[in-house]
């Protein structure tokens, strides 16, 4: 992870020098490893790399938010503790002890790293705090992943420097890291305090039956699940549903829902009613 941390700091060189010139020296192996004998856990290797590049700074990092000391982090999570203890938050899912606040916007709200996975996510996790705010959003399954993103979406040209906002994304980070973990950024508590529901797993994947014959579509005709369709514009796809008026068939393309079985009324055909002689009755 120290290259990643050469790479940010080439970056602030050569587009902000002046935030670069903002930030405390280094901190020493020892400052660092008596901040996880206070903190009760190893840091990850991203920060404790981004630390030995620098002790926390008093301009902005990225956004309106702070890099914070070893001792600030330290200091920060004692108080924090101590209202969880003291009873001081409205739920239990407003600050967990576990937490270790790295970042801080001067308002009272924070960056923290999750070694433990709140909230069933990835132990390890990156996630906002806000003070005044039940939401939750849970940024990467991980600091050095999320340190990582940071410098690569830098370099890639998605932050900009902003004489009065600093470096700010202009809310394009949230996209990239999206496209580099699959479900993040996600929003773990919302703003009303509750979890957000999941959708339901999709049901597995039915695969072609190799003993059947490919069938060419026809809203006539009758699927079974199973069953290769052919379709003169999806192509070919297996059936992974079939209903009484229609089936679900996966295509290359994706998911489609089709009407089948068209010809029979979409169902067997009531007998028709008889008289005493067996002779077909006929309405009045």
């Amino acid at each position: 992870m120290d290259e990643v941390v050469a790479r940010l700091a080439s970056w602030l060189e050569t587009n902000d020098r002046e935030r670069l010139d903002a930030f405390a020296p280094g901190a020493s192996e020892e400052q660092i490893a008596a901040a996880e004998k206070e903190i009760g856990v190893p840091l990850p290797a991203g920060m404790r790399a981004l630390y030995r590049w620098h002790d926390g700074g008093s301009r902005p990092l990225l956004g309106n938010r702070l890099l914070m000391s070893l001792a600030d982090v330290v200091k920060t999570r004692q108080v924090m503790n101590k209202l969880v203890d003291d009873g001081a938050f409205k739920t239990s899912n407003w600050y967990r002890k576990t937490w270790v606040p790295f970042m801080h916007n001067g308002a009272g709200d924070h960056l923290v790293w999750d070694p433990r996975g709140s909230f069933s996510g990835s132990p390890g996790q990156v996630l906002e705090f806000w003070h005044a705010d039940h939401e939750r959003k849970v940024l990467a399954p991980s600091f050095d992943g999320w340190l990582t993103s940071i410098v690569e979406s830098l370099e890639a040209g998605n932050w900009r420097v902003d004489s009065d906002e600093g470096i700010t994304d202009d809310h394009s980070f949230g996209e990239f890291l999206s496209q580099k973990f699959s479900g993040f950024p996600k929003l773990a508590i919302d703003s009303d305090g509750k979890r957000p529901k999941r959708p339901p797993p999709p049901p597995p994947r039915v695969d072609a039956d190799p003993t059947r014959e490919v069938k060419p579509y026809s809203i006539n005709e009758r699927y079974a699940v199973g069953d290769r369709v052919q379709h003169p514009q999806f192509g070919e796809g297996v059936v992974q549903r079939a209903e009484e008026a229609k089936c679900d068939v996966l295509f290359e393309g994706g998911l489609r829902a089709l009407i089948h079985g068209k010809s029979t009324g979409g169902g067997l055909e009531k007998p028709k009613p008889f008289d005493h002689t067996g002779k077909t009755a006929r309405r009045v």
